[in-house]
């Protein structure tokens, strides 16, 4: 493609160099292998700056540069395009360079702190029992029409802004019709999907999570309401108005507002019926039977009950296709066992969504409630009281333990837990060793007890200094009730 091409609906402050010059390939990550006749975008990172790898891009073959910063040596030969925000406009360089694939499918982005994989998940298993050619772009896996899908993911919470049109690209010419994808507050924050034609966005709720990346809760929340200031008038957005965070989302929208609530939004739902196996809901006059438990899941099922309907699909159609479908991998995952012990294995990671989870436990008939908890290291620690806190008031029994202490020390995460817990209720204790913690919580339980593992649910390792060790609660309580 030539440059000129590239560069269509681009403001550009300088270009240096010739331009009518053909590009092979895009790129913002300068330890791609080779640049021949490729475009390098210089983009300045959270961690690092691409302008730093500018000469390596160059020696491996690079034949233009996009930057914000003009180079001190110009390498003959070699185009230069300089923009003030070099992130800003990597997206539009993708969507001409692939051809615009998300204006050719219809694409539903789901932000907030809890939901966004269950929403993502339900509204692509929905759309694959209505017949439809469905890709999913989650933090919980990546699949085509419920296949798993191998994605080069450098951030485990989004793809970067080139790649995801790569994708995007890619499954079209497989025939994707709809793509399904989390919108997380960083991603936002670096502009990751713009050049995106979004037509559905979601927002679930809003709670302490990422401060330690965003500074302020304000800021967080600002993040989360650029997924909505960006959509066209054409475009659907779903708002949780039962969210105190749901009326900010939508003040700058251009967009068709569609509201849901347990009482006064555009869907309301009620739980008529619940117990371990689903519940029954009642949503605007229809009622649906759904293998999925718990208030918060009523919320996410009504938000995809929402957005099928805008895809106008009928009535019908949408109970049928939500009766098929299946929970996400470690959220809210009951583990089969013998014993009679309800094994439940849960990503809850904040005080909020720890609570919707304990919520809901305690709602079903059980003997007592033993919690398995930890707090992440490295990362936000205006959590770890809080949800400490919530674990030892909703749970019978509570062991405190590991969960990614990365490079911070575990007594450290331990002692900011302590802060939000009643030393006068001996109802807690703390072991290190996350699997000696659900070995423990196994051994206490009886029939007709509860035992939650929240804090990893899906993940597959645990982050100790800076290696990455297989680990996962699943396989570990599935052990000791074996064992028992």
């Amino acid at each position: 493609m030539k440059l000129t091409q590239l560069l269509e609906n681009i403001e550009v402050t300088e270009i240096l160099g010739e331009q009518d010059i053909d590009i092979v390939s895009i790129s913002q990550d300068s330890r791609d292998q080779s640049f021949v006749n490729g475009l390098y975008c210089a983009v300045i990172g959270t961690q690092v700056d691409g302008h730093d790898f500018i000469s390596d891009v160059i020696k491996k073959g690079g034949r233009c540069i996009v930057c914000s910063k003009k180079p001190a040596q110009l390498v003959e030969g070699v185009t230069y395009v300089l923009s003030g925000d070099v992130r800003s406009i990597v997206g539009v360089i993708a969507g001409n360079f692939y051809e615009n694939p998300s204006q050719k499918m219809k694409v539903i982005a789901i932000t907030g702190t809890n939901g966004k994989t269950s929403v993502a998940t339900f509204i692509s298993q929905a759309l694959q029992n209505l017949g439809k050619k469905t890709l999913l772009l989650s933090t919980a896996g990546d699949s085509y029409n419920g296949d798993n899908i191998s994605i080069k993911r450098y951030a485990p919470s989004s793809l970067e802004n080139i790649e995801l049109h790569k994708i995007m690209a890619e499954y079209l010419d497989q025939g994707v019709e709809y793509c399904c994808l989390e919108a997380t507050s960083i991603a936002l924050d670096q502009q990751r999907l713009s050049g995106i034609a979004i037509d559905v966005a979601l927002f679930t709720n809003l709670a302490n999570d990422h401060l330690d990346y965003h500074g302020t809760f304000n800021k967080y929340a600002e993040s989360k309401k650029r997924l909505f200031d960006i959509l066209g008038y054409q475009a659907l957005s779903i708002i949780n108005i039962d969210d105190t965070y749901g009326e900010l989302m939508i003040k700058d929208t251009q967009s068709i507002i569609k509201s849901i609530s347990k009482k006064k939004g555009d869907y309301t739902f009620d739980i008529l019926d619940m117990d371990i196996s689903g519940m029954k809901l009642y949503i605007n006059n229809h009622i649906l039977t759904i293998p999925l438990i718990g208030t918060f899941n009523a919320y996410n099922v009504t938000m995809t009950y929402a957005c099928l309907i805008f895809f106008g699909f009928s009535n019908n159609q949408i109970e049928k296709a939500l009766q098929e479908i299946k929970g996400v991998t470690g959220r809210m995952q009951v583990i089969q066992n013998k014993k009679k012990i309800l094994a439940i294995v849960d990503y809850a990671h904040s005080s909020d969504a720890l609570i919707n989870v304990l919520s809901t436990l305690k709602a079903i008939p059980h003997n007592k409630i033993i919690t398995v908890v930890g707090c992440g290291g490295d990362r936000d620690n205006t959590k770890r009281a809080p949800m400490a806190q919530v674990t030892q008031k909703m749970s019978d029994y509570v062991i405190y333990t590991a969960d990614n202490p990365r490079t911070e020390s575990l007594q450290k995460i331990f002692n900011d837990m302590r802060y939000g817990i009643d030393v006068g209720r001996e109802n807690f204790e703390f072991i290190s060793s996350r699997e000696e913690a659900i070995k423990k919580a196994v051994s206490l339980s009886q029939t007709t007890d509860i035992v939650l593992v929240a804090g990893k649910g899906h993940e597959n390792y645990q982050i100790i200094g800076t290696e990455k060790k297989h680990f996962n609660d699943i396989e570990m309580i599935k052990k000791y009730l074996h064992a028992k």
